[in-house]
């Protein structure tokens, strides 16, 4: 029954992170808990045997619970591990991988230790932050999950220093200049969210603003030449009134243009809607080791598909093979090829297009060519378009990078009849959340 009051023994921990318990037939869902643990929580929805319960004391604790770093834990909806040591965490993504292969894709595998980050806080190259207003002023912060409802938030403990100086600049410059902040009942309002991205010391600054020009940017630049030394700030024109944080329109204002880096080996340049892995340190071990475990000695052709900003697609050119990366999105294509240009690749080629149907299409064009194939895509998987392409063009070996390992185990199930799984690691791309990043290697079953 709903608000019950009601004392658990949590025997499991969910692929969500959330603390399992079985009592009198029902399966009870708490978050924030620890398998062993005895826990007294309210009962929130409940439908025939599953329910959602919230916790509200913990009568017995277990090793493997620590103090949360962040006091808007459990609150802002950002991060569902904070109660975990770190170790504990690195051990439950494993298990959620093994998990989801074994329930979704019929695969029983041995999954390699997580390959746990550098840093458990402090990671995150990429800030993206609501700005709303609470009483007279404005504030940043995230929504409590599942709602609208923003936590004020003035650090976040998985970013890094140069977060905290952002949100005080733009917040201060709102404030001080009575600059308008977005309603989203009312739909008025000119500054919507906070995106920045800070590599190798470089900072690119996007203000969301509902309307065609930021008023008095100039002082918000004041602001930013007094606290970083490298950086561009832009405005990016969003009025439509849903949940997607950028609009299609995006002007430099003034500084940098672009981020300039180096990833094994490989120059790059990030603009300010470029998509860029969050975790550098993970990012460079995810494909350092792709690059290894991709058997490229008996290809004649490699495609990179969801190549991003082609930096994957730059150290396979290593191998001297003919290189294809295969993107949708216009701005990361422009990034691709200004990598090719940059570092002299003269074996890639980078497609702007969808995989769904450019892979399809390049594959007929290669008829005959022996291929090695390279996937990261995004969190809802591989299409099917895309699943039979592969069946039908049957590349030797498949590296697929994975950011949730559900769709991973599906997609998987699908390519059984022709692949089986080589290789299985996760990496803790998303220390603190219950997120995992996952490299698998997939070899063609001989005939």
């Amino acid at each position: 029954m709903k608000n019950e009051k009601i004392k658990l023994l949590i025997n499991d921990i969910g692929t969500n992170g959330e603390g399992v318990a079985n009592k009198d037939g029902v399966t009870y869902f708490v978050p924030f808990c620890l398998p062993k643990e005895e826990v007294e929580a309210t009962v929130t929805f409940k439908k025939g045997n599953v329910a959602q319960a919230k916790l509200e004391k913990i009568v017995k604790s277990v090793n493997g619970r620590c103090q949360a770093a962040c006091k808007n834990f459990t609150l802002c909806g950002g991060c569902q591990l904070q109660h975990m040591n770190y170790c504990a965490q690195v051990s439950f993504k494993r298990e959620k991988v093994k998990k989801n292969l074994k329930k979704i894709g019929g695969v029983d595998f041995d999954v390699n230790e997580c390959v746990p980050s550098d840093k458990s806080f402090g990671y995150r190259n990429k800030l993206q932050i609501p700005v709303r207003k609470i009483g007279s002023k404005a504030v940043c912060g995230f929504f409590q999950s599942g709602s609208h409802k923003l936590v004020p938030v003035t650090h976040c403990p998985l970013q890094d220093e140069w977060a905290d100086k952002v949100l005080k600049c733009v917040v201060d410059f709102v404030n001080e200049n009575d600059i308008a902040v977005y309603d989203e009942v009312k739909k008025t309002g000119l500054v919507r969210h906070v995106v920045a991205r800070y590599v190798e010391n470089q900072l690119l600054l996007t203000v969301v603003i509902n309307g065609d020009e930021l008023t008095l940017w100039q002082k918000l630049k004041q602001k930013l030449d007094e606290n970083f030394d490298r950086y561009g700030l832009f405005v990016n024109i969003n009025k439509k009134h849903d949940n997607v944080i950028l609009g299609n329109k995006t002007l430099h204002l003034c500084g940098l243009k672009h981020i300039q880096g180096d990833c094994l080996g490989v120059k790059f340049c990030l603009q300010p809607d470029s998509f860029f892995q969050i975790n550098d340190f993970i990012r460079d071990k995810i494909y350092a080791d792709a690059i290894s475990l991709l058997d490229t000695s008996d290809c004649d052709i490699i495609v990179d598909a969801f190549s991003g900003v082609g930096i994957l697609s730059g150290v396979l050119c290593k191998s001297g093979k003919q290189v294809f990366g295969i993107e949708i999105v216009k701005a990361a294509v422009e990034d691709a090829d200004n990598l090719k240009k940059i570092n002299n690749l003269k074996n890639l080629i980078n497609i702007c297009g969808d995989v769904n149907v450019e892979l399809k299409n390049l594959c007929e064009k290669n008829s005959g060519k022996k291929i090695a194939l390279v996937v990261d895509p995004p969190r809802k998987g591989l299409g099917q378009p895309t699943i039979e392409a592969i069946l039908q063009a049957k590349p030797q070996n498949i590296v697929y990078i994975s950011c949730d390992s559900a769709t991973l185990s599906r997609d998987i199930k699908a390519l059984s009849k022709v692949y089986e799984i080589k290789h299985c690691t996760p990496y803790d791309m998303f220390p603190q959340t219950d997120n995992v990043e996952t490299l698998v290697v997939l070899k063609k079953i001989d005939e």
